[in-house]
C-alpha cells in the first residue's frame, strides 16, 4: 500500500460487453439498476441501489444497500467489507473488479520500442499505474508523426489486472496484429503493441526502485544505429 491513498476504480462490463473504468469519488460510488447510480447495471438480479463503494483514508469499503439482493466479495456474502486491490464484487450474475492505482505501480512493466530496422531500440521501464502514450500529450511522448497527440493508454493495477486501449487515435493501435478499436483489452507479458509505425514488446520489469514516488514525463526519440558508433 502506498503511503498516500491510491486512486480507486471499479472495472465493470457494459451492455455491449466492453470493460469500463469508473473512479470511486470522495462522496462514494453507488452501483445498481437505478439510472441515478454512478454505475448503472440494468439487470433484474441487481438492486435499484445495490451497493456503495466508499473511499476511506487507506482505501475503500463496500457497503450493501439492498434489503433483498445479496452482495458478494470473493464469493462470500457481505453487508460491509474493506476492499483490497483486485477484489471481485458479485451483484447477482454481474461481476465487477475493484482496483487501486497508486502513482507508482506495485510491479513495473517494460516497453521495448522499435520503429525501423536501422534504428536503435528504446528499452523503457514504465512505472505508473496508468500510463498515456502520445506524440504531444501523456506520460510517454513518442517522437513520430504517425502517433496521435494522445494515442494509447496502458493500465497496470497488478497481476491479471493489466489492460490497454486506443484513445481514438488517427492511425489506430493494434495488439498482436489485431485492431484495438477503442476497447479495453487484457495486456500480457510477451504481447506486441503497435501505434502508428512504432512497435512495443511488453515484458515485466519487477518492483520499482526504492524512493520513487512519482512518474516523470519522458520523450522517446529514435536514432539511427550509426549514432552509437
Amino acid at each position: 500500500m502506498s503511503s498516500q491513498p491510491a486512486d480507486s476504480f471499479v472495472i465493470w462490463t457494459d451492455d455491449q460487453g466492453d470493460l469500463q473504468r469508473t473512479e470511486v469519488p470522495v462522496d462514494a460510488l453507488t452501483i445498481g439498476r437505478w439510472s441515478g447510480c454512478g454505475v448503472v447495471l440494468p439487470h433484474k438480479d441487481v438492486g435499484a441501489v445495490h451497493v456503495a463503494v466508499e473511499r476511506t483514508h487507506v482505501g475503500a469499503r463496500l457497503r450493501s444497500l439492498s434489503r433483498v439482493k445479496q452482495a458478494k466479495v470473493g464469493g462470500a456474502v457481505v453487508s460491509e467489507r474493506e476492499l483490497e486491490n483486485g477484489d471481485q464484487i458479485g451483484l447477482g450474475d454481474q461481476r465487477l473488479t475493484y482496483v487501486e492505482a497508486p502513482p507508482i505501480a506495485r510491479s513495473m512493466m517494460r516497453l521495448t520500442m522499435s520503429r525501423a530496422a536501422n534504428e536503435i531500440q528504446v528499452d523503457l521501464p514504465v512505472a505508473g499505474s496508468i500510463t498515456v502514450l502520445g506524440r504531444m500529450e501523456g506520460d510517454i511522448l513518442v517522437d513520430d508523426d504517425s502517433v496521435s497527440s494522445r494515442h494509447l493508454e496502458i493500465e497496470n493495477f497488478g497481476p491479471g489486472l493489466t489492460w490497454v486501449r486506443d484513445l481514438g487515435s488517427t492511425n489506430g493501435s493494434e495488439l498482436n496484429g489485431e485492431p484495438l478499436r477503442g476497447k479495453r483489452v487484457p495486456l500480457r507479458e510477451g504481447d506486441i503493441i503497435t501505434i502508428g509505425r512504432v512497435m512495443m514488446a511488453v515484458s515485466e520489469a519487477g518492483e520499482p526502485p526504492e524512493g520513487v514516488t512519482s512518474v516523470v514525463q519522458r520523450t522517446v526519440i529514435f536514432l539511427p544505429e550509426t549514432a552509437m558508433a
